[in-house]
């Protein structure tokens, strides 16, 4: 049964409420000032709150309790009032109200109001639990020497509890990597639950890690949510020394207290990091603290760029190709032909997540898409990024790029092409084979 508070000083009119709502199967609590209604919302769980704006012999209005119960709880709240108007209705929703009606109200319009706000919450729970849940949306692929080894340290890593430091540019796949690391561990049967410390408020950081409690909620921290899974803390080198002084302690004692509780909450889940800042350097700018480096570094994974796996390429255009043309329901396409002779020397400054959207607005918008990237200012990036490669890709890319025109040059004639460059002609398709060139590249 889903249950409705109503704060409301009028008797007749919580009375009305509460007739209506109690017959379409709702069960209804009732507070006529906000003390009551604070010692309500700590004490249950409610699936909506209707809420007056004028309270008689109240601490706090209606519009004064919205704004308190917002800064802890996303359930739904009807602002309701007989004094309403434009300024007032555009205020609440502002505050964060689903809806505002004015006194007196019809059933019908109130029955509307509860069945849409409490529909609207569920739809959004259940995306959020898909999104916490499906916590595998991508897989961590690739055969490069760099994948290879980090694979292996997955192995070797995951079964344990050790604490696990992974650095990398932006758009490397870090959370992947944290995710593969959780899917092999103990905790793979308990939550995956991913804080990004630099988008938090520094000032509600605290709170959104260890929870807070006081006469108006009960609020879980990502911690605590963690439970005895996996806790990502993203980019922690963004985190307030203040707040680094605390994790230290939770991670000492094994224990912690919510912003304003008391109770020890004991630490299960396991704890792994990630920055695309150098930690140590930051620790000598006085930025992080030394031994709250240690504890969390445990063991270090380094994430390659995207240009030092080049080998990974084909892969990744196929993998995402696939998994696109699914969600948009529409007949895969090798993309590897035109994205790999654009981007042929491109150094992908956003790494896989450029390379995922480039291919997404491939998939989506065909194969003739031109995209942002004029060919002169492309060229000028082929030209200028190769240099910053290392040796063996910078080797492998100029033959990929030499071979291939020399193939268009003689309209794919392997034969004649052998003889101008001087191979053999068995070594020539070899060649083509080791730098991945497909038949259809030779057209």
């Amino acid at each position: 049964m889903k249950s409705v508070l109503v704060i409301d000083d009028e008797i007749d009119i919580c009375n009305n409420i509460k007739a209506i709502l109690t017959d379409e199967g709702f069960d209804i609590q009732i507070a006529h000032n906000s003390d009551d209604a604070f010692y309500y919302i700590n004490k249950n769980s409610y699936s909506l709150i209707i809420l007056d704006v004028w309270l008689d012999n109240s601490k706090y209005d209606g519009l004064e309790i919205l704004k308190k119960i917002r800064k802890n709880q996303n359930l739904p709240i009807i602002v309701i009032s007989g004094h309403g108007n434009i300024e007032m209705a555009v205020s609440a929703i502002k505050d964060g109200a689903n809806e505002f009606i004015e006194k007196p109200f019809n059933t019908e319009r109130l029955l509307l109001s509860v069945n849409r706000s409490i529909e609207l919450q569920e739809v959004k729970d259940e995306n959020r639990i898909l999104k916490e849940g499906n916590i595998f949306d991508y897989n961590f692929i690739g055969k490069s020497p760099a994948i290879i080894k980090i694979n292996q340290q997955i192995t070797k890593i995951a079964p344990t509890l050790s604490r696990v430091m992974i650095y990398g540019e932006s758009g490397t796949g870090k959370d992947i990597i944290a995710k593969e690391i959780h899917k092999n561990s103990l905790n793979k049967n308990g939550p995956f639950i991913i804080l990004n410390a630099a988008l938090l408020d520094p000032e509600n950081l605290e709170s959104e890690l260890f929870g807070m409690q006081d006469n108006i909620s009960n609020k879980i921290g990502y911690i605590e949510k963690a439970g005895n899974g996996t806790l990502f803390i993203d980019e922690v080198g963004e985190m307030p020394l203040q707040t680094q002084a605390k994790i230290l302690r939770v991670l000492t004692d094994k224990n912690f207290t919510k912003r304003g509780g008391n109770e020890l909450i004991k630490l299960n889940c396991r704890i792994i990091c990630s920055s695309t800042k150098n930690l140590e350097q930051l620790i000598n700018d006085g930025s992080f603290r030394k031994d709250l480096f240690h504890r969390l570094n445990v063991v270090t994974i380094k994430v390659p760029t995207l240009n030092e796996r080049f080998d990974d390429i084909d892969l990744l255009i196929d993998y995402f190709t696939e998994i696109f043309s699914k969600e948009n329901n529409q007949k895969k396409i090798d993309l590897k032909p035109i994205i790999k002779t654009k981007y042929i020397n491109y150094d992908w400054p956003g790494n896989i997540r450029e390379l995922r959207n480039v291919i997404e607005r491939y998939s989506i918008l065909g194969e003739k898409y031109d995209d942002s990237i004029s060919s002169e200012k492309l060229e000028d990036l082929q030209n200028k990024n190769v240099i910053s490669l290392p040796l063996r890709n910078a080797r492998k890319l100029f033959e990929k790029n030499y071979l291939q025109s020399q193939i268009n040059r003689f309209d794919g004639n392997i034969s004649k092409t052998a003889a101008f460059i001087g191979m053999e002609r068995s070594a020539l398709h070899r060649k083509l084979k080791q730098l991945g060139i497909t038949e259809e590249d030779k057209q």
